[in-house]
């Protein structure tokens, strides 16, 4: 196995972030996973949304994810990322029940908070987590601590 990279160990810690830094990274990441139950089965869905009023927001078709969403009572959102020296990587976790928005100021708002170019269209349907937790975590590698 000769020409591969060679790992060092470190270690890693564990922070866990407070909930204004869980919510400034769910309004600067703009592309998360939701998770949500199909006929008994966990399935997660790559979801581009806004945070908005202590909820998460997205667009989605009337189809899988919509009906799992509403037909289950909890779904779980996740965003994530990692430095671009691969030392530190984050994680949140949005858990709640999901709801269709149908108020118009509040979808104009959603709409115009959006960052991603994912296509929507008159048929979409707007749908929020209302949260009962938000959750976040870093882990970081000390590399000063080496064999």
């Amino acid at each position: 196995m000769s020409g591969l990279p060679v790992a060092h160990p470190s270690q890693t810690w564990l922070v866990h972030l407070p909930r204004d830094v869980c919510e400034m990274l769910l309004r600067t990441s703009p592309v998360g996973r939701l998770g949500v139950v199909v006929d008994g089965r966990p399935e997660v869905f790559p979801i581009c949304h806004v945070f908005e009023g202590g909820c998460v927001a997205f667009p989605t078709n009337v189809g899988t994810k919509l009906h799992a969403a509403l037909r289950w009572p909890w779904v779980c959102y996740e965003i994530d990322g990692m430095s671009a020296d691969n030392e530190s990587a984050w994680s949140v976790i949005v858990s709640g029940r999901a709801e269709v928005v149908s108020d118009p100021r509040e979808l104009r708002l959603a709409a115009a908070l959006r960052m991603s170019p994912w296509r929507t269209g008159d048929d979409v349907v707007w749908m929020r987590i209302v949260p009962s937790a938000i959750s976040g975590r870093r882990i970081e590698a000390d590399r000063s601590v080496r064999p």
